[in-house]
């Protein structure tokens, strides 16, 4: 095998019912979607591997084939093939056909989960919302089908707008059911009160209707477009960062009992206060982005997280995109699909001025 060819090791089986075939693509789709195998890498010529695992030629190429047609490697099957470049779009897009794949092979139904997954996707707001005098973005990427964190935007009649990420305990189907629940709820208890008493009547309700060890971590963020002031609480979510160009990324921590909804019926939260500048962006989390595990199976940590972070978060116009990369650059880190769902929102002060 020539020297600039890395060995290529699979674990194929070949009394599996799975096709040998299948398997070599499978692992090898696998690989290249978390970021085991880099764009540009070479493979091995496909007569080479087959010698390797004793399996027909022709089955390797077969497979080879598949994943050019994929759009993960490129090159001539008969001659060298490499590894593709992949858009963080494409990736999130194979990683949940990943997840699906590994869901329907434990026997349950594709099109069951599609539609939970669809019903839940109509329950979250766009991507990308805006109003007068703000915009969000935001993206959220299931640790399975279907996910137990959610993000949301809920207008106010004074022009104010509440920004939320959540986390439910556990995953799957159960902590979507919560999820939904919660959703569905928002709006009815924060009408009419700050973001603090917003937390207190939400954990009183959750308090009641859950179950022994289910709880909600969530963030509020309530802006004041007229003043760019930032109303924050939080219920044992991850600190918001404070995104400003040319300086380092602000944890911006409240004071106060930090205790998820639903734990115990009586906590008062507390909130604080911050003015947004023109050019300031205001990031949301759950924790999946900085506990993600790396290729040695410990947390990224949210000192790496910050690293990503240190430049201040995007340039106008850029938000989208800038978002997209930073979850690239997470599953490019720690080179796995995601063990828990992934949500961000970022807030992103407009000219109260402009069209909404």
């Amino acid at each position: 095998m020539n020297s600039d060819t890395p060995p290529l090791l699979l674990h194929l089986a070949p009394t599996d019912p799975e096709p040998v075939r299948d398997q070599i693509a499978r692992q090898l789709r696998e690989r290249i979607v978390r970021g085991e195998m880099r764009a540009g890498e070479l493979l091995p010529a496909y007569r080479q591997l087959a010698r390797r695992h004793r399996v027909p030629p022709s089955t390797v190429a077969a497979a080879y084939e598949t994943l050019v047609a994929d759009g993960l490697l490129l090159g001539d099957p008969e001659e060298r093939l490499s590894v593709a470049e992949l858009d963080p779009d494409r990736r999130r897009e194979l990683v949940e056909r990943q997840q699906l794949e590994t869901l329907v092979a434990q026997e349950l139904g594709r099109r069951e989960l599609e539609m939970a997954r669809d019903v839940q996707r109509r329950l979250l707001p766009p991507a990308e919302v805006s109003g007068r005098g703000w915009s969000v973005v935001a993206r959220c990427l299931p640790a399975r089908v279907v996910a137990g964190d959610f993000y949301d935007v809920i207008r106010h009649a004074d022009a104010a707008v509440d920004v939320i990420v959540a986390d439910v305990a556990g995953k799957g189907f159960a902590a979507s059911l919560i999820m939904a629940s919660v959703k569905a709820m928002l709006p009815y208890v924060g009408a009419d009160v700050g973001v603090a008493e917003l937390l207190a009547r939400l954990n009183r309700r959750l308090a009641r209707e859950l179950g022994r060890g289910e709880f909600v971590a969530l963030t509020v963020a309530r802006y004041s477009p007229s003043d760019r002031r930032i109303e924050l609480a939080n219920a044992g979510a991850p600190d918001p960062y404070l995104l400003t160009p040319g300086r380092p990324a602000e944890a911006l921590s409240v004071p106060g009992p930090r205790l998820p909804l639903g734990v115990r019926e009586q906590v008062a939260y507390a909130s604080r206060s911050v003015t947004l500048g023109t050019e300031d962006r205001l990031l949301l989390l759950t924790d999946g982005l900085p506990e993600a595990r790396e290729p040695n199976g410990e947390p990224m940590g949210y000192g790496a997280l910050e690293s990503m972070l240190s430049a201040g978060g995007p340039a106008a116009g850029s938000e989208s995109s800038w978002l997209a990369d930073l979850f690239d650059r997470v599953q490019q880190r720690t080179q796995r699909a995601p063990e828990d769902d992934w949500t961000t929102a970022l807030l992103v002060p407009r000219d109260p001025g402009g069209a909404p």
